[in-house]
């Protein structure tokens, strides 16, 4: 079960916008660790991955 870093209050209170800045700004971390990941694995394997 994964639990979340968030209130839903806090939610609440941000605007749309705000909102989206702060979703995008998750996406686009998250993004970065997989690209970090992927490095480590083609370093890992040699270069041979499933990919």
């Amino acid at each position: 079960m994964v639990v979340s870093k968030y209130n839903l209050d806090a939610f609440a209170l941000l605007t749309p916008e705000e909102l989206f800045s702060e979703i995008t700004a998750e996406i686009k971390f998250y993004q970065q660790q997989i690209s970090i990941l992927q490095q480590q694995l083609v370093v890992l394997t040699g270069g041979f991955t499933n990919a």
